[in-house]
């Protein structure tokens, strides 16, 4: 994701200091809260124009259901395993823009967002035998008498996965419509945010689906980048690992 240039509100008023810069600090349990005047909208404009294909709202606290749209997508929050609410949005193919427009179609009277992320994409394919684990930062001692004490913590996940069998077309040389697995790799470098989508099609008709991709997303960072490891020849799999920052 670029850089943000700025962020303003259209009918609401900040009640945080932040005024909106916590919406892009890669934390989305820190939240910005909006007074809500009217139909709400949160205007973003970004340091360089790309051409947006994941548009990530975490951390609402809005009820699932509620109706959010951005980059000519459209969708409604959901309720994560972990309790918190989110909207994943996947604009159709368009051109390059510079900004981009949140709205959130809610009567609730002081909203609350932890993140806003929006991310160019790359469609990667991955091995069967990928895994998705909850990791429980819970800390349990003992007492004397072996009973367990627990200090309860967040939970999140993590994602591993092995890289499909590519050409070098694809791993050095632009393949994946400029970008190739080390320009992702750079990209992802030094803990910027990003985000996974390991399952996003349906079963039976293979066509995308948002709801399931929406469940499925993580946001975080990688903390393996993609590897090139040469299988034969002029081909090449990899390795990556990702873990997700929870709302």
């Amino acid at each position: 994701m670029p850089a943000v240039q700025s962020v303003s509100l259209v009918g609401g008023t900040w009640l945080t200091a932040d005024a909106g810069t916590a919406l892009f600090d890669g934390k989305p349990g820190r939240r910005s809260r909006i007074s809500r005047s009217g139909a709400l909208s949160i205007n973003i404009v970004l340091a360089e124009a790309i051409v947006p294909g994941i548009v990530a709202v975490l951390g609402l606290n809005v009820p699932p259901g509620v109706q959010v749209s951005a980059a000519g997508a459209t969708a409604t929050t959901i309720r994560l395993p972990n309790g918190s609410v989110c909207a994943w949005l996947f604009p159709p193919a368009g051109g390059p823009v510079s900004s981009v427009a949140v709205q959130i179609d809610t009567v609730v009277a002081n909203v609350e967002v932890g993140e806003i992320a929006i991310f160019r994409t790359v469609d990667v394919g991955i091995t069967d035998g990928w895994a998705v684990a909850p990791i429980d930062t819970s800390v349990h001692t003992r007492t004397k008498g072996g009973q367990v004490n627990t200090v309860p913590g967040a939970t999140y996940r993590r994602l591993t996965a092995t890289l499909s069998a590519r050409a070098t077309e694809v791993v050095r040389k632009g393949g994946l419509a400029g970008a190739d697995w080390e320009i992702v790799a750079q990209a992802a470098a030094g803990r910027q945010r990003a985000c996974v989508v390991p399952q996003y099609r349906a079963m039976v008709s293979k066509t995308f689906d948002p709801v399931l991709a929406a469940r499925a997303a993580l946001y975080g960072y990688a903390t393996q980048l993609p590897t090139a490891e040469n299988v034969s020849r002029q081909y090449f799999t990899g390795y990556i690992e990702f873990e997700e920052i929870p709302a």
